[in-house]
């Protein structure tokens, strides 16, 4: 295992929620399949791009079609992280080099968007995925939204490139993390000053009845390969008024 001294600088404060709601995503750095039409793998929109206003109506029914988004499990106890085994991971898998996923509390001067706990995505190495395939209806669009965040590494401020990634399930294990067929990838960049939302809708291809959603680190600011990429609070839902 890569042995690594993990520190902070400087401490950072709790940022409110008004702060945080004035970090909604910006222009995209890069989407695909924005307007293209549905294939194998579907199509999507990122930023809200071409969703309509939620119509008036009763209440509607929210499903959380992930499985711990927002890096709950396991408990990381008394430590400010924690690396674990993938297969001790909830739900996520991952490419990391020692099959490993990183998950932090909050201890390092950085709190978590939701809950108590969040993810690293560079765990043991550089451009790391951690992924999660969920169940899906053929040609219907699902809401997503999760939250990103640079690590501090240096003294001035740092910027990390993360990007989000559906496409239909790899069938027998073919080593495809991404998925296959048409695909559509939204990457966006946040800061070591505070969380990042970013937000849109995929559309499912035909007979696509289970679905890989990837969290990739595209860029880090640090040269440690194991530094940076905070993401938190993933969820997916098929009601565009619970997102």
């Amino acid at each position: 295992m890569l042995k690594r001294t993990r520190t902070m600088h400087g401490m950072l404060p709790v940022v409110g929620a008004a702060a945080l709601l004035a970090t909604l995503v910006s222009t995209p750095a890069s989407a695909a399949g924005t307007n293209g039409a549905g294939g194998p793998g579907g199509t999507g929109s990122a930023g809200m791009t071409g969703m309509a206003k939620p119509k008036p109506g009763p209440k509607p029914v929210c499903k959380e079609m992930t499985v711990n988004g927002g890096f709950e499990l396991p408990k990381i106890g008394n430590a400010d992280w924690k690396l674990f085994d993938e297969d001790d991971v909830p739900a996520w898998r991952t490419d990391d080099s020692e099959g490993q996923i990183e998950l932090w509390n909050g201890g390092m001067g950085v709190p978590a968007r939701f809950g108590k706990q969040f993810a690293e995505l560079n765990a043991n190495s550089s451009g790391s995925s951690i992924y999660q395939d969920i169940k899906t209806k053929p040609n219907t669009k699902i809401y997503w939204s999760f939250w990103i965040r640079a690590r501090d590494s240096s003294d001035g401020k740092d910027v990390d490139a993360t990007q989000i990634h559906f496409g239909r399930t790899p069938k027998n294990d073919d080593g495809n993390v991404n998925g296959v067929g048409s695909t559509f990838s939204y990457l966006n960049s946040a800061s070591d000053v505070s969380w990042k939302r970013l937000y849109g809708w995929y559309k499912t291809g035909s007979n696509q009845t289970s679905t890989r959603v990837t969290l990739t680190a595209v860029e880090s600011a640090s040269t440690d390969e194991g530094y940076g990429n905070l993401v938190d609070g993933l969820t997916i839902v098929e009601n565009q008024s619970c997102i």
